[in-house]
C-alpha cells in the first residue's frame, strides 16, 4: 500500500535506508539533500520500499510539484520495479498538487494523460572500469587535441578549490552566460556544495594562473556515481583548453575504479559533444507537465 508521508511522518534513515535498496537510486534523492531543497518536501512510500519525494512549494495559494535548481531529476524510485509501479506512484500523488513540473529519473515510464505535456532530455555517462590508457583511446581525435595544444606546459589541475571559490566562480561565468538562475539558486548550490563536502560527497577541481581560479568543476560522488553538478571557466581557462585538462585528470584518477562519470546532461548541442567527446553515451529522460489548474491559472501556466 502506497502511504502519503508529510514532512514531520518522514523518518529520514529509514527513507535514506529504502533508497539504498534500490538500482536506480541518485544522490539526488537522498533526504539531506532534498531538505535543502524544499525543507517542507513529502514522500509517498510503499510497503515493497519504493519511494518518491514530493518536492513542492506554493504560489497563489496553489500547491504544485517543481524542480529545483541544480537537480537533474527526481521521480519515484523502485527495489523492483514493475510496468505498473510507476503509474500507481502517480495516482497517489495528493490531488492537492493541481501542477506539475518536474523531471523523472531514467528508469521512470510514464503514460501522458490528457493535457500532459511530455518532453525527452538528454544526458551523458560513461563506465570508468578501464585503465586511463583505454579509456583515452575513446576519445575524440579534437579532444585528444585540445589535450595536446598545452605541449610541454599542460594547466595544473588542483584540488584545494574551496566551495566559496567555486560559487563565485560560477556566478560571474556561467550564471551571467545562461542568466537562468532562480532567486536562490546560487545559495541553494552553495549549501549542497557544502554538505556533501562534509560529508565526503564532492570533489572540487580547479585551475589556476597566478593564483587566481579561472577554471572549476565539482562532482558529487555517492555510491558508484560520479555526478559532474557544474563546471565554471573564464576566458583564461577557456584558452587554457581548462575543462577537458580538468575531466582528463577525473577520468585518469577513477580509471578501472568501475565508477560510473555522470555528466549530468546536456540539451545543449555542444556541451553534449563535449561530453561524447570523453567516450560517454547519451541516454533520455522525461519531462513532464501536468496541469491540472482552475481556469484562470492553467491558462497562465500553458
Amino acid at each position: 500500500m502506497i502511504r502519503h508521508l508529510e514532512q514531520n511522518e518522514i523518518d529520514k534513515a529509514a527513507w535514506d535506508a529504502m533508497l539504498l535498496r534500490c538500482p536506480d537510486r541518485v544522490w539526488y534523492a537522498q533526504s539531506w539533500v532534498l531538505d535543502l531543497c524544499c525543507p517542507a518536501w513529502e514522500a509517498l512510500v510503499d510497503d515493497d520500499g519504493t519511494i518518491m519525494p514530493l518536492i513542492w512549494r506554493r504560489k497563489f495559494g496553489i500547491d504544485y510539484l517543481y524542480q529545483p535548481y541544480g537537480v537533474q531529476y527526481q521521480g519515484v524510485f523502485s527495489p523492483g520495479r514493475t510496468p505498473r509501479t510507476d503509474e500507481a506512484f502517480f495516482d497517489a500523488v495528493p490531488k492537492r498538487f493541481r501542477y506539475w513540473d518536474i523531471h523523472l529519473n531514467a528508469a521512470m515510464q510514464v503514460r501522458a494523460e490528457r493535457g500532459d505535456r511530455i518532453s525527452t532530455n538528454t544526458t551523458q555517462d560513461m563506465l570508468l572500469d578501464k585503465d586511463a590508457s583505454t579509456l583515452r583511446a575513446g576519445y575524440s581525435k579534437g579532444h585528444v587535441r585540445n589535450l595536446r595544444k598545452a605541449g610541454d606546459d599542460p594547466p595544473v589541475v588542483h584540488r584545494d578549490v574551496t566551495v566559496r571559490d567555486f560559487v563565485e566562480l560560477f556566478e560571474r561565468t556561467t550564471g551571467r552566460r545562461f542568466g537562468n538562475i532562480p532567486e536562490g539558486g546560487l545559495l541553494l548550490m552553495e549549501r549542497m556544495l557544502s554538505g556533501a563536502l562534509e560529508r565526503g560527497q564532492c570533489t572540487i577541481l580547479g585551475i589556476r594562473e597566478q593564483g587566481e581560479l579561472h577554471a572549476a568543476a565539482c562532482f558529487m560522488e555517492w555510491e558508484g556515481r560520479s555526478i559532474f553538478l557544474k563546471s565554471a571557466n573564464d576566458e583564461v581557462g577557456t584558452a587554457r583548453k581548462a575543462m577537458f585538462h580538468i575531466t582528463d585528470q577525473y577520468i585518469t584518477e577513477h580509471a578501472g575504479s568501475g565508477l560510473l562519470l555522470d555528466f549530468a546532461g546536456s540539451n545543449t548541442p555542444s556541451v553534449a559533444r563535449f561530453n561524447e567527446g570523453f567516450g560517454a553515451r547519451s541516454s533520455v529522460y522525461l519531462h513532464l507537465i501536468r496541469n491540472r489548474l482552475p481556469a484562470p491559472f492553467k491558462w497562465l501556466k500553458r
